[in-house]
C-alpha cells in the first residue's frame, strides 16, 4: 500500500486503463491530476489547470489515447461551487492534449460520465445551483464538436449517479431531493438522438454510483446514514457509511466505500452473505480497478493498494 500527496488535497476519482484521474489542491486552487500507474506505483504525473478551479471526474480508454471529463473555470464551494463549465478533453497515449471542449450548461456543469457511441461519445452530469438543479445529457463527435445537448429538470437538489446503456437507449440515473425533503433515485431514458423516452422512480436514498451486473441494475450509495447497495430487487444495508464505487468481476461484485470510518471493500455473490474487508483506517475507497484500489485518508492523502492484496485481507460477515 502506498500513500501520495501532491498538495493539501489529493483525491483519485476515475480510472481508465493505467490512467488515474483526480483532483489536487495545491494551496491556491484545484487542478486536474493525471497519474499513469505501474501497479500501485505512480510512474508519471501531469496536471491540467487554468482560470479558477479545475477538477477531473471521469475517464475513458481509447485505442490510441484517452478521454477525460471534468469541470473547469469555476469556483469550488461547500455546496458544489458555481460558474463551472463542463469539460471534455482528448489525450494521446503520451497524455498530450489533442483537443478540449468547454460547455456552459446552466452556468454550472461538469462531465461525470463518458459513454462511447457508434459515431461519438455521450456525456452526462448534473447542472444548475441549489433551488434549480437538473441534469444534462449530450453527444460529442470524435473531433470534439458538440452534436446535441439536453438540459432538463428543476429540483431543490440533485446528485448525478451514472450514464448506462439500456437496450439501444441511454439511461441517466440520478438522485433528486423531493418537495418533502426525501431523496429518491430516478432513471431517465433517452433515445440515441437525445429524445426523452421514459422516466422511472427506482428507490429511496442517494445513489453515488451504478452499474450492470448479471443482467441487473446495481445502485450503490447510502440510505439515511447506512452503507446501501441495491441489486435488482435485493437490498443490502450495512452500518454507518456509504458505497462509492463498483467493480463487477464474473460472479462477484466488489463494492468500495466507507464503513464505520474505515475504507472497505464489500464482496457480494449470489446466495451468500456480503463479506467486508477493511483496507485502511480513517478513510474511504474512491476507485475500484481490476488491478488497483484507490482512495483517500481523512487527511486527504491518496492511497493506492493492489486489488489482489485488498482481496487477501481477512473478511468478516
Amino acid at each position: 500500500m502506498r500513500t501520495y500527496s501532491f498538495g493539501s488535497e489529493t483525491v483519485p476519482v476515475a480510472m481508465a486503463g493505467e490512467l488515474l484521474v483526480g483532483i489536487v489542491h495545491d494551496g491556491r486552487s484545484y487542478k486536474i491530476m493525471l497519474a499513469r500507474l505501474d501497479g500501485e506505483e505512480i510512474a508519471e504525473t501531469r496536471f491540467l489547470s487554468g482560470q479558477n478551479d479545475w477538477e477531473g471526474h471521469s475517464a475513458l480508454k481509447l485505442d490510441d489515447g484517452y478521454l477525460i471529463g471534468g469541470s473547469v473555470e469555476g469556483t469550488a464551494t461547500p455546496d458544489g461551487g458555481e460558474g463551472w463549465k463542463a469539460y471534455l478533453a482528448r489525450l494521446d497515449e503520451n497524455l498530450g492534449l489533442l483537443w478540449e471542449l468547454k460547455l456552459d450548461v446552466r452556468s454550472n456543469g461538469a462531465v461525470h460520465s463518458i459513454l462511447p457511441g457508434r459515431d461519438g461519445m455521450f456525456i452526462a452530469d448534473e447542472t444548475g445551483r441549489p433551488g434549480d438543479k437538473g441534469f444534462f445529457i449530450g453527444k460529442v463527435s470524435p473531433e470534439g464538436e458538440p452534436l446535441w445537448l439536453r438540459d432538463f429538470g428543476s429540483w431543490d437538489d440533485v446528485l448525478f449517479t451514472a450514464l448506462l446503456p439500456s437496450e439501444n437507449r441511454l439511461r441517466l440515473i440520478g438522485s433528486v431531493k423531493t418537495g418533502d425533503g426525501r431523496w429518491e433515485v430516478k432513471s431517465f431514458d433517452f433515445s440515441e438522438n437525445g429524445e426523452p423516452v421514459d422516466e422511472e422512480a427506482l428507490a429511496e436514498g442517494i445513489a453515488l454510483t451504478a452499474c450492470l451486473w448479471n443482467g441487473e441494475l446495481v445502485l450503490a450509495g447510502y440510505r439515511g446514514e447506512n452503507f446501501w447497495v441495491q441489486i435488482g430487487e435485493r437490498e443490502i444495508q450495512l452500518g454507518e457509511g456509504s458505497a462509492t464505487s463498483l467493480l463487477p468481476i464474473g460472479d462477484k461484485l466488489l463494492v468500495g466505500g466507507e464503513l464505520e470510518g474505515n475504507a472497505v471493500i464489500v464482496e457480494i455473490a449470489d446466495g451468500k452473505d456480503p463479506k467486508v474487508r477493511e483496507l485502511w483506517g480513517n478513510g474511504w475507497v474512491e476507485v475500484l480497478g481490476k488491478n488497483v484500489v484507490a482512495g483517500v485518508t481523512r487527511d486527504w492523502e491518496m492511497v493506492l493498494l493492489s486489488t489482489a492484496e485488498a482481496m487477501r485481507r481477512t473478511a468478516r460477515p
